[in-house]
């Protein structure tokens, strides 16, 4: 008996510790997830209102980038010198819409801030923070525009500024431009980091005090208010938190509070500023409740191991009077409970002592069933906010696109799905390659790497609807951790841009289209210039021409006259007079009629000849024409002439010299030449040399005597029609024709002549050149 009743007492005693411990770790493990949720649902909150206010700050971008050539301008008329710089006067030149809320600030190669038109901010040191100082030192070594972000001020924490820079072109100087966001406040209401956290408060029980601090130890918010200043016990926790990414716990039963440290890691490395952005949330559970909970428990399970204690010492009366029963029933209700049948009561036995038991035992279930009431309650809250969380998300006008740690969709919004014309459930499972382009998929292989390196990045890729359609979208993607920094999948935000790429591809096209027209227009205009510039050149010339054989035929016919009128006058005066003559005096007198008649035969023939080769319209044979024996027959022709002036001839041309062209003018004009030397030559006589060579497409001919050579200028003057060098000494029977008939059939093959002479008595030589062939362009034109 007194077994039975030692082993009933260790039975209750063992039975209410077990219950004790169980319900103990049970509101550990509830109030443990409800703070590791609480902590997520801070993080995700403030991350996602950061990617908000990171594309409203964007919108700033161009304004500003606009506003830096008025800044640049000054800068280069100053010569360099920011003291010969007014910013007042440069802010006064910025856009009307931006000038009440934009600031002006010049920083040295030291990193300090030597003069701006918020003078609270002039010699702010930059050196203070070294990763600030580091990237605006990057910015001032390069040569291109940067946006920093909206942040509150490093000499004042009660404005939020948005910054940007720009190097000058000599790098000694990096100009800042910074717009006071206090008119925005209405646009940037939808994405507060206030209205999180005092969501935050109003959703989560058994909050004692709040506070977020940014990375310079301010206090950004606090639940109370009328604190603002930083705990400098804390500062220690808050380095602590900056330092590492584990969370850090303070208990203090005492005051009956658990204070937690959390790192929110939004820090934007592309930016000046984005190392500053992470924050720390200290947050502050009253733990009262849980406390009373675990003492009344406690309390509850000592009362029972007494009572059992005390029971113990009549069980054995009890038993004896047949309780073995009623106690079997008792253990198997508490077995059926300890199972999870919180509901269900212990049975009434009908004792009085076994009513008590029985009535503390209920007592206890109640209590259990408290709590567990309560934490069902925390739980429906729980289950609320993630509610009112998710219709925040799907509110955005942005599509929220969240994956695990193998690449499934975990999470889209209703703009995400709208976007690739599905629904939402369609979406969710789907793995990240079933909806990015294939063509991408080596990508956003690396992309992975970089997230779950801890990387955030923005980028642009194509994506597939479920209509098959392409999109181009452009996404700002972010790593998610759990508390124990292990990788747990990714979300970002997407933006549909395939019509702003379709407009930006239409304006390239029109551009270049643009650009095509107009090197056209060009090409035409300076086409049209050039046939201006040809034709009033071509005019002129012709117009030249014209007034040149104007004149050139008034000469003609003056001269020609003239050479008519000089032998028809002996002719005129013979006449009558050869009736009166016979014999011998009759005969000379026929002699120099007929003389005279054949020069004036000669005159008519060679007149109507250089008309000829005048002609437009005239086009010499093109025939194969052999110089060495079209020279030798030239030469036997006027073998008598040759010896009846003592003049020699030297002949030095290649056999098989061929050129094509007219053979009878080719004769006319080596006759005509080698007579000129005959009429020109010596009393004493001398010598002719003619000469012929021959290149790829030419050949000259070289025709020198030793006659009376030529005076100045008269190169030139020989060639005109009728004209005689020096006429005392001059044939009489020469035309003046001759050498102009040379020089028109030289040009109606295409070729040049020239004469040349040392002087008086220095003989004279005729140099020819012409083209071989007559099918040449030249002649073919």
């Amino acid at each position: 008996m007194i077994i039975l009743t030692t082993g009933f007492i260790f039975l209750i005693v063992l039975m209410s510790v077990i219950t004790y411990e169980q319900t103990n770790q049970h509101l550990y493990d509830i109030w443990e997830s409800e703070v590791q949720h609480n902590e997520h649902h801070l993080k995700s909150s403030l991350q996602l209102i950061n990617q908000g206010l990171l594309l409203f700050d964007h919108t700033f971008d161009k304004s500003m980038k606009d506003q830096f050539s008025i800044v640049l301008d000054a800068y280069n008329q100053s010569g360099g010198d920011p003291a010969r710089m007014n910013v007042t006067e440069i802010k006064s030149r910025f856009s009307p819409d931006v000038i009440d809320i934009a600031d002006v600030y010049i920083i040295n190669e030291n990193g300090i801030v030597i003069d701006a038109t918020y003078k609270g901010d002039i010699g702010l040191d930059f050196k203070k923070w070294p990763n600030v100082y580091e990237v605006i030192t990057r910015i001032r070594n390069g040569s291109v525009f940067e946006a920093d972000r909206a942040v509150y001020g490093f000499s004042s924490v009660k404005e939020s500024r948005k910054f940007a820079y720009y190097p000058t072109p000599d790098h000694r100087y990096l100009l800042e431009i910074s717009y006071y966001i206090r008119d925005f406040t209405e646009d940037r209401r939808n994405f507060s980091y206030a209205n999180v956290m005092r969501a935050f408060v109003n959703e989560t029980p058994h909050l004692r005090s709040v506070t977020l601090y940014d990375s310079m130890f301010r206090t950004l918010w606090s639940m109370d208010d009328q604190k603002r200043s930083s705990d400098p016990a804390a500062i220690q926790y808050i380095q602590k938190a900056f330092q590492g990414t584990d969370r850090i716990k303070i208990s203090d039963p005492v005051n009956s509070s658990e204070t937690y440290y959390y790192f929110i890691d939004i820090s934007d490395d592309k930016t000046a500023s984005g190392t500053m952005l992470d924050m720390v949330a200290r947050i502050e559970y009253d733990t009262t409740v849980m406390q009373r909970h675990l003492d009344s428990i406690r309390l509850f399970h000592a009362l029972v191991a007494l009572i059992a204690g005390l029971l113990g010492f009549f069980i054995a009366y009890l038993l004896a009077y047949h309780i073995t029963r009623p106690i079997r029933r008792i253990i198997d209700d508490i077995n059926r409970i300890a199972h999870g049948d919180l509901n269900h009561r212990v049975s009434y036995s009908g004792s009085h002592e076994f009513s008590e038991l029985e009535t503390s035992l209920n007592l206890l279930i109640s209590h259990l069933n408290d709590l567990i009431s309560s934490l069902q309650e925390k739980e429906h809250h729980l289950r609320e906010s993630k509610e009112e969380y998710q219709r925040l998300v799907e509110k955005l006008n942005e599509g929220i696109w969240i994956v695990d740690q193998d690449e499934k969709t975990t999470f889209v919004n209703t703009r995400m799905a709208e976007m690739l014309e599905a629904s939402p459930e369609d979406l969710i499972g789907r793995s990240t390659f079933d909806i990015i382009h294939p063509s991408y998929h080596e990508i956003i292989r690396e992309k992975m790497k970089n997230r779950k390196s801890g990387l955030s990045e923005r980028y642009e890729i194509p994506l597939v609807t479920a209509k098959n359609r392409q999109i181009i979208a452009e996404i700002s993607a972010s790593p998610s951790f759990d508390p124990y920094s292990r990788y747990t999948g990714s979300f970002g935000v997407v933006t549909d841009i395939t019509k702003r790429k379709e407009n930006e591809q239409k304006i390239r096209l029109y551009a270049l289209q643009m650009e095509e027209r107009t090197k056209e227009l060009e090409a035409v205009r300076d086409q049209l210039f050039q046939i201006n510039a040809d034709l009033d050149r071509i005019v002129q010339t012709r117009t030249e021409e014209v007034m040149r054989l104007l004149e050139q035929k008034n000469d003609f016919i003056m001269q020609l006259g003239h050479d008519l009128r000089t032998p028809l006058t002996p002719i005129l005066g013979l006449l009558p007079r050869l009736d009166e003559l016979d014999g011998e005096e009759h005969a000379n007198m026929v002699r120099i009629i007929e003389r005279n008649a054949r020069h004036i035969q000669n005159i008519a023939s060679k007149s109507l000849k250089l008309a000829r080769l005048n002609s437009l319209d005239y086009i010499p044979e093109c025939d194969d024409i052999d110089l060495a024996e079209t020279i030798r027959s030239v030469l036997e022709i006027n073998r008598m002439s040759l010896r009846q002036a003592h003049i020699e001839t030297h002949v030095e041309v290649p056999e098989g010299c061929i050129i094509q062209g007219d053979q009878i003018l080719i004769q006319e004009l080596i006759d005509n030449l080698i007579s000129n030397s005959i009429k020109f030559s010596k009393p004493s006589g001398g010598y002719i040399r003619i000469q012929v060579k021959r290149d790829d497409d030419t050949i000259t001919l070289t025709v020198k005597d030793t006659g009376i050579g030529l005076m100045a200028g008269e190169e030139v003057l020989i060639f005109e029609e009728f004209y005689k060098s020096d006429r005392s000494r001059h044939d009489k029977s020469s035309t003046g024709l001759g050498l102009a008939i040379c020089r028109k059939i030289v040009q109606k093959h295409h070729g040049t002549i020239i004469a040349s002479s040392d002087g008086p008595d220095q003989g004279t030589t005729f140099t020819i050149v012409l083209p071989i062939r007559c099918d040449t362009p030249g002649n073919q034109q």
